[in-house]
């Protein structure tokens, strides 16, 4: 009789039957699904047969040794002519500098109230933002595409409030943390889906109209709909000051499925 062999075609089948009604769940709770009746295994066995559950589509990690079923997506914003030439201009300038540019209207996709805003927030590092400044006002006097813009830097949420409306465009320079999560997209230096939640959590101005109970909704939509690493997102709220309150906040509103992998993190 030929010996038994594990695959992960009846391994996926096993996890995705009896997990199915599971938010998530750790390396050990799949440790069962990973070894055969009496096989001792190494970490590295272990570590090959997760990458093969992943691989065929079986489990999605969203943490550090956590994994969900959901058919969840990798977060890619789409970039607009203008943001395009914004990063595009600064980066030929500042070559040198760490630059990374979006738009807080991108979070109107996991809101139920839509906001209106013609926001494009550009963030460098540590003592760049005035030759970020600079630059930006240069181009805004030689650009006709962006005529009628306005420029702020580093912008209190009362400026936001004062200043800002839906209707007018603005630029709004602002740091970018140490070791703030970002990606690329077309190209272009973007914040990841997790930096953009803990800004919002951590109560940047830009950010504003997507607080109070809209947060909670953003969250839960994006988590809902996105492969998000909530190692990522505790490490860099530990950046903003914020690791314990959102831990607290994750483990709150049940977004990670895993009281146990926060507590790890903690």
């Amino acid at each position: 009789m030929k010996d038994e062999t594990w695959s992960s075609k009846s391994s996926g089948k096993r996890i995705s039957s009896e997990l199915k009604d599971r938010d998530s769940f750790t390396t050990g709770e799949l440790k069962p699904y990973l070894t055969l009746p009496g096989e001792e295994i190494s970490p590295v066995t272990i570590r090959t047969r997760l990458n093969a559950l992943k691989r065929s589509g079986v489990i999605t990690p969203v943490g550090r040794g956590l994994y969900t079923l959901k058919k969840l997506y990798d977060y890619t914003p789409e970039i607009d002519q203008i943001l395009g030439k914004v990063y595009l201009e600064l980066s030929k300038r500042l070559p040198l500098t760490r630059i990374c540019v979006w738009r807080p209207s991108w979070l109107n996709e996991f809101a139920l109230h839509i906001v209106s805003m013609q926001t494009i927030v550009v963030e460098s590092e540590r003592e760049t933002e005035r030759a970020v400044f600079e630059v930006l006002q240069e181009s805004l006097e030689k650009n006709s595409s962006l005529t009628g813009t306005l420029l702020l830097l580093n912008p209190s949420a009362e400026d936001i409030d004062l200043y800002v409306s839906g209707q007018s465009p603005t630029i709004v320079v602002g740091r970018l943390i140490t070791e703030a999560p970002v990606g690329e997209s077309d190209g272009v230096v973007v914040p990841r889906l997790e930096k953009m939640l803990v800004d919002l959590f951590s109560g940047g101005p830009v950010l504003e109209p997507f607080g109070g109970a809209e947060m909670d909704r953003v969250f839960r939509n994006a988590f809902n709909t996105y492969a998000l690493n909530v190692n990522t997102i505790i490490r860099y709220a530990t950046r903003r000051g914020k690791r314990q309150e959102m831990s607290d906040y994750l483990t709150s509103k049940k977004l990670t499925g895993h009281g146990e992998v926060l507590d790890d993190l903690r």
